[in-house]
Parts: structure tokens; C-alpha cells; sequence
């Protein structure tokens, strides 16, 4: 049996009516004993008592009706109707929407502010999941297409051992960039599903620093570039194998986006009960707009992604980061260099 649905409105305005109808019964009792003592008292009729007068009470009171239940339909079921019609658009996937929260009625506006917040960060969420399902489409799809070209190529009896030769190394770096990028993800999956971490001991900052400047070696000095390091001997509590991804990213980040015999500033130490790690370069910088997202996962501000990388470097130091209670900060300025600064609470040996 199909139900039968009334709008919320018929019945506001059936109860605002109602309540109004037992007014005037009530209003026309209390005229009616008042003209009563009045008329026992006076012996004068009363134009209370009179028929016109309870007719014109009747009407009046079913216009103040009319107006307050044309008033609550202004002010509360047109705003309703509104966010009901919206909330469908939202439902079709349509989160670019804005409803008016200028209304009198607190609650109605403190909703619609609520709406507009919840379509905006449903919008970010919708642009970060295209974005991603595009960077993860795009760096998978970049080394595959590179190796069936190469290993096409292989096919060829023609070749010289030479040819041979580079084609395998394009192959072997290509399956080694998959291999990475399938690491880092798994890897930031599962130190984001990490709150706590349960591996650390006590070790030498300012030791690993100067380990992860010898790994990159071959990198800065191919730049010919100038390393200025100034590393104050600091033991630190915490998860050492982590830590080391943290400079190892941040200097070979600086490395990369700095130009030929560029100079760089890798510095350690500790200032009003905080350590501070700084990583300084006079590189390309980072414009405003991709300072804002440099530390979501994929996000590259090379749109073309013609450089080496898969936007996965700064997010996992970002969480490493967090995850040993510290802050992240980012300084820049185009063609002029980029600051990259990680505080740590005071040193925790235990």
C-alpha cells in the first residue's frame, strides 16, 4: 500500500491556524466574562457581547495567522527547500555550490554555513582524487610505456651489442623507478596508519647528516656545487632509518633544483630548547601557488612531470616528521632559492 506524504508546510500552517482558532475561543470567552461582569454591573450592553465584533476578532486572528505562517515559510521552509534541492546536486557529484546564509534565524544560517563548508571540502577532496588517480595513472604508466618500447626494441636482430647495452639500461632504471615509487607508496600507506613509533634508539644527528651529503656525493659533484655545512654534534631519540629518508629527500631535493656550481647550506643545531635542521639552496624556488601542495602525495609543480620524481618525497618526510612530534616549514622565492626547515622538541635521550 503506497503511503501518503504531507509537506512539512500544511502542517506548520494547520498547527499555526489551529493555535490561532483556539485563541480567538479563548480571546471571545474572556471578552464574553468581562462583558458579562461589565453588563451585571452597569446594566449597559456591551459591543463585545455583539456578533460584528467576535466576527472581526475571528479575522483578525486568522490574518496574524497568515502572516506568521507566511513569515516562518520565508525565513524557514524557503531556506530548507533550498539546501533540499542543493543537497541533490551534491548527490550528482556537483559540489560547486554556495547557498545564502544571510538569514535572521541562527539555526537556519549556522546550516547553510554548514552546507557551504561541507560542499567546499567535498570539492578539494573531488580535486585531490582526480589529481591522484592522474599522477598514480601517469608515473606507473610513464616507466611501463617506456619499457615495452625498449624491450621492443631488443626484439630487433640488427642491433649492436652498444645499442643492446643502452636499451638494457633503460629498462633496468625504468623497472627500478616502478620499483620505488611502488615502495614509497607502501610505505607512506603504512606510516600514515601509524601513530606511534615503535622503533628508536638514541644516535647522532649530525653523524647521519654528513652520511646522507657522502650518499649523495655523486649527485652535488657532478653540479660542481658548493656544500657550506655547519652540523653541531646532537644525539637524538628516535627512529634512525626514518630519519636518514628525511635529509636524504631534503638535500637531494635541494641538489636537484639548483643549478650547476649552485651553493647549498646544510645546518644543525640547537636554538631556545628546539633543534633545528635547515636546508638552504639558490635554486629555482617554488612559486606561492605550488608552496601550498608541495606536500601532497603525487603533487609535482612540473605539470609535465618531465623531471625525475613521483611527489611521494615531501609527503613522507612530512609524516616522518610528524610523527617524531616535529614541524615542517617551507621559505621561497622564484629564481632566488628555497629554505626547508625541520624543529624537533629539545633533545630526548631516554
Amino acid at each position: 500500500m503506497k503511503k501518503k506524504t504531507v509537506k512539512l508546510r500544511v502542517i506548520f500552517a494547520l498547527i499555526v491556524f489551529s493555535s490561532i482558532f483556539l485563541s480567538f475561543i479563548s480571546l471571545s470567552v474572556v471578552f464574553n466574562v468581562v462583558n458579562v461582569d461589565y453588563y451585571a454591573a452597569t446594566g449597559a450592553p456591551g459591543i463585545r457581547n455583539s456578533f460584528g465584533f467576535r466576527l472581526l476578532l475571528l479575522v483578525v486572528c486568522f490574518l496574524i495567522g497568515a502572516v506568521i505562517e507566511r513569515f516562518v515559510n520565508k525565513k524557514i521552509f524557503q531556506p530548507i527547500n533550498s539546501l533540499n534541492q542543493s543537497m541533490k546536486e551534491v548527490a550528482k557529484g556537483n559540489f560547486n555550490l554556495t547557498l545564502n546564509n544571510k538569514s535572521n534565524v541562527a539555526e537556519v544560517r549556522e546550516m547553510m554555513a554548514h552546507f557551504n563548508t561541507m560542499a567546499e571540502e567535498l570539492g578539494s577532496i573531488e580535486v585531490f582524487r582526480n589529481d591522484f588517480v592522474n599522477s598514480v595513472s601517469h608515473e606507473f604508466k610513464t616507466p611501463l610505456t617506456a619499457i615495452e618500447g625498449y624491450a621492443t626494441l631488443l626484439q630487433s636482430e640488427d642491433l649492436t651489442e652498444k645499442e643492446r647495452h643502452i636499451y638494457t639500461s633503460y629498462i633496468i632504471n625504468n623497472t627500478k623507478r616502478l620499483t620505488n615509487l611502488s615502495t614509497n607508496i607502501l610505505k607512506l600507506s603504512r606510516l600514515e596508519n601509524q601513530e606511534l613509533l615503535l622503533e628508536k634508539n638514541t644516535f647522532n644527528l649530525a653523524e647521519q647528516i654528513r652520511t646522507a651529503i657522502l650518499t649523495l656525493e655523486r649527485e652535488w659533484g657532478d653540479k660542481k656545487m658548493t656544500l657550506a655545512i655547519e652540523l653541531e654534534e646532537i644525539d637524538y631519540n628516535g627512529n634512525q632509518d626514518l630519519l636518514f629518508q628525511v635529509w636524504l629527500n631534503l638535500i637531494y631535493n635541494a641538489i636537484k633544483f639548483t643549478p650547476s656550481k649552485g651553493l647549498i647550506k646544510v645546518s644543525l643545531k640547537e636554538e631556545n630548547e628546539k633543534i633545528l635542521f635547515q636546508v638552504i639552496d639558490n635554486g629555482i624556488g617554488i612559486s606561492l601557488d605550488a608552496r601550498k601542495r608541495i606536500f601532497e602525495k603525487f603533487y609535482q609543480s612540473d605539470k609535465s612531470h618531465n623531471s625525475e620524481g613521483s611527489g611521494l618525497g615531501l609527503p613522507l618526510v612530512r609524516r616522518i616528521v610528524n610523527l617524531h612530534e616535529g614541524i615542517i616549514h617551507v621559505e621561497s622565492e622564484l629564481n632566488i632559492g628555497s629554505t626547508f626547515t625541520v624543529t624537533f622538541a629539545e633533545n630526548r635521550n631516554t
